[in-house]
């Protein structure tokens, strides 16, 4: 049970400024401040690549390592072709990234019936609570699921959860296991710009791809 309160409690490290120094970085985008597009971060100590999908960056000051793993936002950024530098742009997304300091149980099994089981978790009412922002009994329902032989997909609904911002109540989340770390990545847009969620599945699809890519070229 420890994973999944983490995983619920990645803003809480945020919004307390636990900050720590990362393990290492690898293409980072240089400008004003580096805004790295890939970044190594240890959990359970080993080594882990979150690596952004295209056009996101992940953003240095939210990143967070301690005994239950490691978090981090991403959010939009460009690379300007006349000086190779990345720059901030308006945030159409919202990005997280989370590892756990252990595995996905029964994965020794295969990952396939590993997020079945991991699946059926989260239709149960501490699952599906485990799943939402607000933190609120029965606020938090699962909307679609996709899975294949590497990944669940969750498209996830919080009635509770609000924004000032625009911020949408629905949104994405994935898990897998990438060097025996369960790895949980979500992404969130905005209520106006996504209402189907189409555009964040197929940001959330190239996220997953990007990390397991970095993670192969690391090993």
């Amino acid at each position: 049970m420890r994973i999944f309160e983490f995983l619920t409690k990645g803003a809480a490290l945020v919004a307390l400024s636990v900050v720590v120094a990362c393990t290492g970085v690898q293409e980072t985008a240089t400008g004003p401040t580096p805004i790295p597009k890939a970044i190594q971060v240890s959990a359970g100590d080993v080594a882990v690549v979150i690596a952004s999908p295209d056009g996101f960056c992940i953003d240095r000051a939210t990143i967070a390592e301690n005994a239950n793993g490691a978090f981090m936002f991403l959010s939009d950024c460009r690379v300007i072709a006349s000086t190779g530098k990345a720059a901030r742009v308006p945030i159409s997304s919202i990005l997280t990234a989370s590892i756990s300091p252990t595995g996905l149980a029964g994965s020794e099994n295969g990952m396939k019936p590993a997020l079945d089981t991991l699946g059926h978790f989260f239709t149960t009412p501490v699952g599906v609570f485990s799943l939402g922002k607000s933190h609120v009994n029965g606020a938090v329902s699962i909307l679609e699921t996709k899975q294949t032989d590497t990944a669940l997909y969750l498209l996830v609904e919080d009635k509770a959860f609000s924004d000032s911002a625009g911020v949408s109540n629905r949104f994405w989340r994935a898990f897998t296991e990438v060097n025996g770390r369960l790895v949980a990545v979500s992404v969130t847009g905005y209520t106006d710009d996504d209402p189907e969620e189409k555009r964040s599945l197929r940001i959330i699809r190239a996220f997953m791809q990007a990390i397991v890519d970095a993670n192969a070229l690391a090993s």
